[in-house]
């Protein structure tokens, strides 16, 4: 059995929009966006927003939720998505390394029919909302193997529809020109100007510690049971050197460097490392200010 956290990621959009909003922050960056459900709640109120990230599954999800701005998915669309189609040969092995392992043999059937159909979707923001939906599937199958008595046994094709029909009311447009690619952060933010850059640095070596949801739908995206992540973080800022201290600090610095065409910098972190950031961002902005809602949440806002 895997080790699951409590959560993949922790950052609040609305605490990220109540930030924006007191500075009159009109237009963010995030080079590290993760699932970008905290982007959908910038654009929402107004925001332009940019995105970038190195997994590809991360980027589909922000096709669908940050540039796409009103294509969906209708009935008969979610139906070509979670069925097996009339006359079309699908790839059920292609996730039987999973099967008794992380999955079941119906599961790992419906992961490989999946793939197949999500990548026969016509537009990209039809694409970024079945794959944002269908990892939801992932996520309620891990949960309840975890905790079998707990949880209803429902259908696979009736779960991916429930989970991919939520993702209609995340579509929104702002009037802006939003945008989301794949790349290290040097190449997000050589793409985009904003007012602010928004950074949740990445672990020490993140590569090996990813979550086991986000790397397995990586791999499902890929269509690579055996894929390993790690691989794609290894020669980045935050890869396999920032092990020790002077070199996490050099990969945020880095980042910060990248960062100083943008009037504010957000730093979000946790309040045993706050004396750390704070340091590095004082050495790049010469107004700094610390917003520390609680010891798991803290922001170092940097201005120029």
């Amino acid at each position: 059995m895997i080790d699951l956290p409590a959560q993949t990621r922790r950052v609040s959009g609305t605490r990220l929009l109540d930030l924006c909003d007191e500075r009159g922050i009109t237009s963010l960056i995030d080079p590290f966006m993760g699932l970008p459900m905290h982007l959908n709640v910038l654009k929402r109120h107004g925001i332009a927003v940019h995105g970038g990230d190195l997994l590809e599954w991360f980027v589909r999800a922000g096709e669908g939720l940050v540039v796409n701005d009103f294509t969906i998915l209708r009935e008969n669309e979610v139906a070509e998505v979670v069925e097996m189609l009339p006359g079309r040969i699908y790839p059920t092995d292609l996730f039987r390394a999973w099967e008794g392992v992380f999955f079941t043999e119906e599961q790992c059937r419906y992961l490989g029919v999946w793939h197949a159909n999500v990548h026969a979707l016509r537009s990209d923001g039809q694409t970024g909302l079945a794959v944002i939906g269908l990892w939801h599937v992932l996520c309620h199958w891990l949960l309840k193997a975890r905790h079998p008595d707990e949880m209803v046994d429902v259908a696979p094709s009736e779960l991916a529809w429930l989970y991919i029909r939520e993702t209609e009311r995340w579509v929104v447009d702002n009037g802006k020109r939003n945008t989301v690619r794949r790349g290290d952060f040097a190449t997000t933010l050589g793409a985009a100007r904003a007012d602010a850059v928004y950074l949740a640095p990445p672990g020490r070596s993140g590569g090996k510690r990813i979550d086991a949801r986000v790397w397995m739908w990586e791999a499902w995206w890929q269509g690579d049971p055996y894929l390993n992540v790690e691989r794609l973080y290894r020669d980045s800022v935050f890869g396999g050197r920032t092990n020790d201290d002077a070199s996490y600090d050099r990969a945020v610095t880095a980042v910060l460097t990248a960062s100083e065409a943008a009037p504010f910098v957000i730093v979000q972190s946790r309040a045993k490392d706050e004396a750390r950031f704070e340091r590095l961002v004082r050495a790049h902005r010469p107004n700094v200010e610390i917003v520390a809602p609680d010891d798991d949440e803290l922001y170092i806002v940097g201005k120029v």
